[in-house]
């Protein structure tokens, strides 16, 4: 028995209570003991254990499985459609404990681990169908696709694009300070007849905040009266 190790530690997370007793690929048929392929992972528990989700997707099917449905044998069997239109099975269940057309979510609980149908003891069959019956895939590296896993170029440039944002936003408190200041500054200087050079401060300043980009269109025509009146006018 071991332990899933997939390098992506989404999947190793979500294996981590689990024992694989039978992994995917060719193995001995516990009944007829001959060469058989297995369709899936066998994962053990504890019986009746919570069964979770390792997918988010929608509920295809949640009863015993019959011949001709594609999960005869298997016992109780919940099927979950994933975004990709991939169905996970999740077999030999005890019972289940959603319905078909429910949308689950990953870790939610859908069933418990049993040994219904053909088995020969309490575990959970895992298999991932790319398009319905027979197209079973493996199911760890099926999940490692489905979980990719950051590169460390790409993390590197995250990173880097989040400090760059951040001594913007720096720089932007900034100049609105300095912006606060010059306002504060025209609002007590005086022309000659004695009135301030600007006298709407406080909606300058609301305006800033509110609409920089438009008080950066009006500043010329603000830098223009402003020269006139200490040029024309004087300042006290």
């Amino acid at each position: 028995m071991t332990r899933v190790s997939s390098g992506n530690s989404t999947v190793d997370e979500l294996f981590a209570e689990y024992r694989v007793t039978s992994p995917y690929g060719p193995r001995k048929d516990p009944f007829t003991g001959a060469t058989a392929f297995h369709s899936g992972v066998d994962l053990v528990k504890a019986h009746r254990a919570p069964i979770r989700a390792f997918v988010d997707g929608t509920v295809t099917h949640a009863k015993m499985g019959v011949s001709g449905t594609g999960y005869g044998g298997f016992g109780i069997v919940v099927a979950v459609r994933d975004k990709n239109g991939c169905t996970h099975m999740y077999a030999h269940l005890d019972d289940v404990t959603v319905r078909v057309g429910d949308k689950v979510r990953r870790g939610d609980v859908v069933g418990h681990q049993g040994s219904t149908g053909r088995s020969t003891g309490s575990h959970l069959h895992y298999e991932v169908r790319r398009q319905g019956y027979g197209t079973h895939t493996d199911p760890i590296a099926y999940l490692r696709e489905y979980y990719p896993v950051s590169k460390p170029q790409t993390v590197a440039a995250e990173i880097a694009k989040q400090a760059e944002e951040d001594v913007m936003k720096a720089i932007e408190a900034w100049k609105l300070e300095l912006a606060d200041k010059a306002i504060d500054s025209l609002a007590v200087k005086k022309d000659a007849s004695g009135k301030t050079l600007l006298q709407n401060a406080d909606e300058w300043k609301a305006r800033l905040r509110k609409e920089p980009q438009k008080v950066l269109e009006d500043m010329p025509w603000l830098v223009f009266v402003l020269t006139d009146r200490a040029t024309n006018g004087g300042v006290k």
